[in-house]
């Protein structure tokens, strides 16, 4: 268990994913309507396509085979699994950027992560920016980063982990992966932020979007989802 201020350096494993692994699953499609459409995304898929041949197979291409308008308003990481919401039109898009813009989103995710903190909740206040020597990491800087500020609270401790449950206030990349490892507890199977000893104790990123709430685009009723998929 890595104990209060001591720094343990993130086992860091094929940073520039030259080969991605399958995705892990199949996208679920939770709800659909003529503004909006919410999907279950699996963990090992990208939300957009990468910049080389290989890396197209993607969240929104397979969505638009379905849904040809559909536009991509906002991201979860290629490992991360869960609820996401897309647009079916210009409009609706716009209006959801503008949602998540102004913070008027709620997400909430699961995450299993290393070891036993000491107390059941709290809020992590760590302004983040870009490792720019060792891009796409980030990292917590006190002087230059930007606000970053996450709920957190203890669902059930286990023998050497725990799972908790992490509300972002703000939605910077990695939040919550970087909060996790400045808080000395690394969630597992982490191949960018966890030590070795928690990358080895999961086969996938153990993190899912398991809730978001948006206003709907035309409607303007606050709408909640809450995926059912197994998590991890």
């Amino acid at each position: 268990m890595c104990l209060r201020g001591e720094i343990m350096m993130p086992y860091i494993l094929n940073i520039t994913n030259e080969i991605l692994p399958p995705p892990m699953g199949d996208i679920e499609y939770v709800y659909n309507d003529e503004q909006i459409i919410i999907v279950d995304k699996p963990a090992n898929m990208l939300s957009v396509p990468g910049r080389t041949a290989d890396k197209q197979d993607c969240l929104i291409h397979r969505v638009q085979k379905l849904f040809p308008e559909a536009r991509i308003v906002h991201r979860l990481d290629f490992s991360t699994s869960g609820l996401m919401v897309i647009a079916q039109n210009r409009e609706s898009h716009r209006d959801l950027s503008r949602q998540f813009e102004n913070r008027d989103i709620g997400k909430t995710y699961v995450a299993k992560v290393f070891g036993q903190p000491e107390q059941s909740l709290g809020v992590l206040n760590q302004p983040m920016r870009c490792d720019w020597e060792r891009r796409p990491l980030q990292i917590v800087d006190h002087q230059l980063g930007k606000e970053a500020l996450t709920h957190w609270r203890i669902i059930e401790r286990l023998e050497n982990s725990c799972f908790v449950e992490l509300t972002p206030t703000t939605g910077r990349t990695h939040q919550l992966r970087v909060h996790m490892q400045a808080m000395g507890h690394p969630i597992l199977g982490d191949e960018l932020y966890a030590h070795e000893a928690a990358h080895s104790m999961a086969d996938r990123l153990n993190l899912h979007a398991k809730e978001l709430i948006i206003n709907h685009p035309v409607e303007n009723n606050r709408l909640s989802f809450s995926s059912t998929c197994e998590p991890f």
